[in-house]
């Protein structure tokens, strides 16, 4: 497809009569919404959410909703701040997903993991579940890198305050305004580590006007149940106002614990694996001492204690035996035995701040923002009940401080904005691991011999469990400077140039293994980077030197777009995307290493269209990225490296909404992508499979959790219309991916089922409403045909084994809301 072929498209799709202004990239509104949810006086330059609801309205993740009105005007607006300012959504010139908390409702969208599915080439993956998300846009992710250390080359933004650690970002998903999801590098406006796109979750605030709120309630299968809720009220019309919101949800695990049953009862009791458990709230204080100034204040926390985090594993031995000669081969696809699978508790608290200021033509905006988060989990990956591969505890703490402080001019034919960003975070993890742990069953008290490696010969020990404690350190600190205009050549043709300038600096530190003996007694240190105070010996010899990166590196991104009618444009963009460098936090026995930054050079074209009189929505890009330096994790033998590898990507995305008839609605997505790492590329070294000393070649292999092809299609029809205040309305989503790849080796290293990925498979979802303006009362089913299917997998073959995490299955229940 041609950049030619694309404005010829847009010219035919223009010649119709096109009125109305935009709806969501990827998503549709709910028939039943207002025509236009735009508001009717002019947004701030920088105002956080331009789109609002009718009064008594609310808008939550899985829950709320608009009042109903006729749908005869066609599509409704969305405005969104993807550029750091409001924009009528089809007048931004990147591809952007906005789904707003009408379309939360109505796709059943509740936690992270649920965005996946309704978006092209936009994946969430994760060994954790939905309590830590892994999100790949456009084959852009964090992959199979699980350490806490690692951040995600997706930025994670709660109301424009980044987001550095990753178990945060699994925090409950409640009274939100929208979701927007940015495609590509970000290296200007944004620029914290995304190379591959930013999600940004934009929270509602008071309107400052009246007093409103909600109370959702849900019973579902798996004894699952959700209470939402959220109340505001105006303390002085138009200048001050308060909203409070909560959240509570529990369901039973998906993974049948069938340790009880078989004598194996582990610390869970008869708990089921992979369950939920969560509480979280909000507190927002919104004050307008005067029209030109516009303050925000927020508070949150975040609470989530799950009964594991659900993994199957796939024995490689026999019969599905492991060393010992124990066999799943009586258990089912859904069942496991995992005596020493703890709780996953994480926690997430935080304050943000953000001042509106306008100043003549210019608005001066200030974003904070100060957040803290806890993981403490235990781990049996071996999926046996033998003590093969298992985190015994494993705890981080986190903090992150952000400042970012911009200006923004809105000019009769220039917009500027101007800021600068400063943040710093650091996270300390302690863990302690138990490898091979049966080994210290026969070997007997205080013997030392870690996998038999250490000693051998005549008089030799025996061989011992891999038993440490590991530490570490990080912290980074992050200054940039960032400007971008955007100049009307024409009144048709609009330029944008923007760059941005980061100055990193990361250091690990306090980092140690301490190995122990079959006793758990401290023996000798692996490695650290602090002189010991206990007077055990280092295997190395000597204290080894905290590891330092420092980096300076520009960004930006170029953008040309042509409005071939006021309901049309097409447009063609280059940008530039970096990712700091990165350490390894997962070394047991050999010294951490690093790697540098990596890189992403993009190049899109696309369209965004309205015609049909503002009833069809049709928007399209295409797009080439090429990859320098990706961070990848690779285990061999129970250890962990991190490496950097050179790749290239291309694909295309096409978004249909159209309003077929005034009761009948119909949102449909389709994505390709090709993705290639270049060639003459090894990784494993020394691997004994291989004749090259160099390892396994990756070179012409795919990217992981990239499928080449990804659909979906989500009709909403209202079935019966009592009146303008009174229907059912009916809904369902189809969601297709193809096969994709758990690791970057593909098919090359391992020897079980992770070698084949995950063969291509489909969801349907459904849900029956029944709507008013003061209350919902809706019935739902996800995965309806209970398909099975894997989220996630990633090769344990040094424990016998590959670990994979399958996605949920048939769900279903009732949910209904109160709007006061």
């Amino acid at each position: 497809m041609s950049f030619r072929v694309l404005k010829t498209a847009m010219l035919c799709a223009t010649a119709a009569q096109a009125i109305g202004s935009n709806s969501a990239s990827a998503q549709a509104l709910s028939p039943d919404m207002p025509a236009t949810t735009a508001p009717t006086t002019a947004p701030t330059a920088s105002g956080s959410a331009a789109q609002t609801s009718p009064a008594g309205t609310a808008g939550l993740t899985g829950a709320g909703g608009t009042s109903p009105a006729s749908v005869e005007e066609g599509l409704g607006e969305i405005v969104v701040t993807a550029n750091r300012r409001s924009e009528n959504l089809q007048k931004v010139p990147v591809t952007v997903a906005a789904v707003t908390s009408e379309q939360l409702q109505s796709r059943g969208i509740v936690n992270a993991a649920d965005l996946g599915g309704s978006m092209p080439n936009v994946r969430v993956n994760s060994p954790f579940a939905s309590t830590q998300p892994n999100f790949t846009i456009r084959g852009i992710g964090v992959a199979n890198e699980f350490n806490s250390n690692a951040q995600s080359p997706i930025g994670v933004y709660f109301d424009e305050v980044y987001q550095g650690f990753r178990p945060s970002h699994g925090a409950a998903l409640f009274d939100l305004e929208r979701i927007e999801v940015l495609k590509g590098p970000q290296g200007t406006l944004y620029g914290r580590n995304t190379t591959g796109g930013a999600i940004n979750l934009i929270s509602r605030r008071p309107e400052l006007n009246g007093s409103n709120g909600f109370v959702t309630a849900g019973l579902g299968n798996y004894d699952s149940y959700l209470v939402q809720g959220a109340v505001e009220t105006t303390l002085v019309e138009d200048k001050l106002g308060i909203r409070a919101a909560v959240t509570r949800s529990k369901r039973d695990g998906f993974i049948k614990n069938a340790g009880p049953e078989n004598g194996y009862p582990g610390v869970v009791g008869n708990k089921d694996f992979q369950s939920e458990d969560s509480v979280a709230g909000r507190l927002t204080i919104r004050a307008k001492p005067t029209d030109t100034l516009d303050i925000t204040v927020r508070g949150y926390f975040a609470y989530n204690d799950p009964i594991g985090s659900g993994g199957v594993p796939y024995l490689l031995g026999p019969g599905q035996t492991d060393p010992l000669g124990f066999s799943r081969a009586n258990l089912g696809r859904r069942e496991v035995i995992e005596p020493n699978q703890g709780k996953f508790i994480t926690k997430a608290r935080g304050v943000q701040a953000k001042i509106d200021w306008e100043v003549g033509d210019v608005t001066i905006t200030s974003v904070s923002g100060y957040d803290t988060g806890d993981y403490d989990f235990s781990f049996d990956f071996d999926g046996t009940p033998n003590s093969i591969g298992e985190y015994r505890d494993s705890r981080s703490h986190f903090y992150g401080l952000n400042q970012d402080v911009h200006l923004t001019y809105d000019g009769d034919k220039l917009d500027i904005i101007a800021g600068l960003y400063a943040g710093k975070q650091q996270v300390r993890t302690f863990q302690d691991l138990l490898y091979f742990g049966f080994l210290n069953d026969s070997a007997g008290p205080n013997q030392f011999n870690p996998g038999g490696t250490f000693f051998s010969g005549p008089g030799a020990p025996p061989a011992t469990g891999v038993s440490t404690t590991l530490g570490f350190k990080q912290r980074q600190t992050s200054l940039a400077a960032y400007l971008e205009a955007k100049l009307d050549v024409t009144d048709r043709f609009h330029v944008t140039l923007g760059g941005r300038v980061t100055r990193d600096k990361v250091s690990f530190f306090d980092s140690y293994s301490l190995l122990r003996d079959s006793s758990f007694n401290d023996v000798i240190y692996a490695y650290t980077t602090f002189q010991p105070t206990n007077g055990l010996p280092i295997l190395t010899g000597a204290v080894l030197p905290e590891l330092k990166q420092k980096a300076t590196k520009p960004t930006g991104r170029l953008i040309l777009a042509y409005d071939v009618s006021d309901t049309a444009m097409i447009y063609a963009s280059a940008s530039r995307g970096y990712r700091s460098g990165s350490f390894n936090g997962q070394s047991v026995v050999l010294a951490p290493n690093a790697v540098g930054p990596e890189y992403v050079n993009a190049f899109e074209a696309g369209f965004k269209s309205r015609f049909a009189g503002n009833r069809v929505q049709l928007n399209g890009a295409i797009f080439y990225n090429k990859y320098k330096g990706q961070q990848v994790q690779e285990v061999a033998n129970g250890a962990a490296f991190i490496r950097s590898l050179d790749g290239r990507l291309y694909g295309a995305e096409l978004e249909l909404t159209a309003q077929l008839m005034d009761n009948l609605r119909i949102t449909a997505a389709g994505g390709y992508l090709n993705t290639k790492y270049d060639g003459g590329q090894f990784l494993a070294p020394g691997d004994p499979r291989q004749m090259d000393p160099r390892g396994i070649e990756i070179g012409g292999n795919r990217f992981p959790f990239a499928p080449k092809w990804t659909a979906s299609v989500a009709p909403e029809w209202t079935a019966i219309r009592f009146d303008d205040d009174k229907r059912v309305v009916l809904s369902g989503e189809y969601q297709f991916q193809s096969k994709q790849e758990y690791d970057f080796f593909n098919d090359r290293q391992a020897v079980g089922p992770l070698a084949q990925g995950q063969k291509a498979y489909s969801l349907v979802n459904g849900r029956i409403s029944f709507r008013t303006e003061r209350f919902d009362v809706s019935g739902y089913m996800k995965n309806i045909f209970n398909k099975y299917y894997n989220v996630f997998g990633i090769n344990t073959e040094s424990f016998f084994g590959n670990f994979f995490v399958p996605g949920p299955p048939r769900t279903f229940g009732l949910e209904a809301t109160v709007r006061f």
